[in-house]
């Protein structure tokens, strides 16, 4: 059993074990459907999901003459899709494969069959319990991690209200560097990118306006 304690998340990093063989991006829809349900069965466990930035370590353990001698085993670059998206959305460990800034991958020898192991690192932290989690969307389409609690209190409305409105201003790298010290450590995300993906949406009207008009409750 893999261990998604707090306790875990609250260091920065969590670390699972698969056993079985990852797919490659150049198989079948089905297959990659399958594995992808597989490895959510492990992820769906965790209470937890990262919402920030992330770097992703992933051991592949496989028989060396299997490897070697195998003309068609899977080149390492193909299976880091596949466990991509089994990471992300609800049932996974990470909001988003946007989220992450690195991927290491390595192969490993071992006598036994196939399985791989994925360890996520945050370094600012960014996590969120499942259950809390809710997107603040704006009308240009960008969205923000939140959580109902949050969602309900005036200041912090008013603080998204300039958030949004710094963000959706943005149009160069100039602009970025000269207002990013008037911007959040936490990720803004594209409503497409997660639109499929489980989470919960609140329509956030009146952001671009610079008024407040509440918010609204959308479906995924």
């Amino acid at each position: 059993m893999p261990d998604f304690d707090l306790n875990y998340f609250e260091q920065g990093f969590v670390k699972f074990a698969v056993h079985t063989r990852p797919v490659s991006l150049q198989n079948d829809g089905g297959k990659r459907a399958a594995f992808k349900k597989e490895l959510q069965e492990i992820t769906c466990q965790s209470e937890y999901i990262v919402t920030g930035t992330c770097w992703i370590a992933i051991d592949y353990y496989c028989q060396h003459i299997r490897r070697e001698k195998n003309p068609g085993v899977y080149d390492i670059d193909n299976i880091i899709k596949p466990i991509l998206d089994g990471l992300t959305g609800e049932r996974g460990l990470i909001i988003d494969d946007v989220v992450v800034n690195r991927v290491v991958v390595n192969w490993i020898d071992t006598p036994h069959d196939d399985w791989f192991e994925v360890e996520i690192e945050y370094p600012d932290l960014l996590f969120s319990r499942k259950a809390d989690l809710v997107f603040l969307k704006s009308p240009s389409g960008w969205c923000f991690p939140s959580s109902h609690t949050l969602i309900a209190n005036d200041g912090y409305i008013a603080l998204m209200s300039k958030y949004f409105a710094t963000w959706n201003s943005l149009s160069t790298e100039e602009d970025y560097y000269n207002s990013v010290y008037d911007l959040p450590i936490q990720n803004f995300i594209y409503y497409v990118k997660i639109r499929d993906k489980g989470f919960q949406f609140v329509e956030f009207p009146a952001i671009e306006h610079g008024t407040l008009g509440g918010t609204q409750e959308i479906s995924a």
